[in-house]
């Protein structure tokens, strides 16, 4: 969901990434991928002989340790430093998720690019960016996305479907027949659905929630009720085959449960930690309920949003209007 528009910088990483071999070094030598060295990574941390050896690896960019003074201060976890055979067998053993993430002309970015960095690092899933065509697909901040498949193209049984949000891309995404289609006949094929953020109005359209707990971004939670939801304010919410994101940055959280579900504890915490995230930002005030929010921005930001809950709520209604 967007507001503001911003300039985007084209920093795009592709494909593989590469990883420099050194004793200094836990991962894999030669090329691999995010998930893959992730799963190398959990069954070789093992083999250091504990902390004080973790410590002595701290390095420089260059692979030679830093001198005093510029190494990490942070104490390093205290427990057990290697695996069982069982825990880094099953790390290595690939996954058979299959995973669809919808596409539509002006989605909101990282509704999309942070839980797909979560699902990519499961090794074995196959993680698909779907649209109506192979055209590239406008997002809401000005670059566009090339899809991996059509919705044609989906004939396999997914383990999870999830649609991102948007603002006015959204509710044009409620008047079309392919998007809404899919998202239908998904709800009935799939294992999971899922949505970030106001990806949970086009659910709520498509007739997936109705009867269902689910969250959306905190600015039109309550339009869900126009589909027959029960909006509930909570960073993501799950309610039997259901799982529904609160706003944007939700997406994350969203997928490392999923993440836990399917692969366990250890694996979603050695996902979350490879990928470093670890939110510290400077303010507390990512909610209107946050300590930090001050009264005045949620009142602003209510009031330039203040017709897109009633538009919210008439795109829902005229979607399960036409079924």
């Amino acid at each position: 969901m967007r507001t503001i528009p911003v300039n985007p910088r084209e920093n795009s990483r592709h494909g593989n990434i590469s990883m420099k071999s050194t004793q200094q070094n836990i991962f894999c030598s030669s090329i691999m991928t995010r998930r893959d060295a992730l799963a190398t990574g959990l069954g070789t941390i093992g083999a250091l002989a504990g902390v004080g050896a973790m410590a002595s690896l701290a390095c420089d960019q260059t692979g030679q340790p830093e001198p005093p003074g510029k190494q990490s201060a942070a104490p390093l976890p205290s427990g057990p430093t290697s695996m069982s055979t069982e825990q880094h067998e099953a790390i290595l053993r690939p996954g058979k998720e299959q995973i669809a993430m919808v596409l539509y002309p002006q989605f909101t970015a990282l509704d999309v690019i942070g839980p797909h960095h979560v699902f990519i690092n499961m090794v074995g899933a196959k993680v698909l960016l779907v649209a109506k065509t192979m055209d590239p697909v406008p997002c809401d901040t000005g670059f566009s996305i090339t899809p991996t498949a059509t919705f044609d193209q989906i004939k396999d049984k997914q383990t999870l479907v999830v649609v991102p949000g948007g603002t006015t891309g959204t509710l044009d995404a409620t008047k079309d027949k392919a998007t809404m289609d899919f998202l239908r006949h998904q709800g009935a094929e799939a294992e999971w659905i899922g949505s970030v953020c106001t990806g949970s109005l086009l659910l709520a359209a498509a007739g997936l929630l109705k009867g269902y707990k689910a969250t959306c971004h905190w600015l039109v939670r309550d339009a869900l009720r126009a589909g027959g939801a029960e909006p509930v304010a909570k960073r993501y919410v799950e309610d039997r085959n259901r799982v529904t994101g609160a706003g944007v940055t939700a997406g994350i959280d969203f997928a490392l449960h999923l993440v836990q579900k399917w692969r366990g504890t250890t694996y979603a915490k050695g996902t979350q930690m490879f990928m470093e995230y670890d939110p510290q930002p400077p303010f507390n005030s990512g909610s209107p309920t946050s300590p930090d929010a001050e009264p005045a921005m949620v009142g602003m930001l209510k009031a330039m949003h203040e017709s897109f809950g009633p538009k919210c709520e008439a795109a829902i209604r005229a979607a399960l209007a036409e079924q």
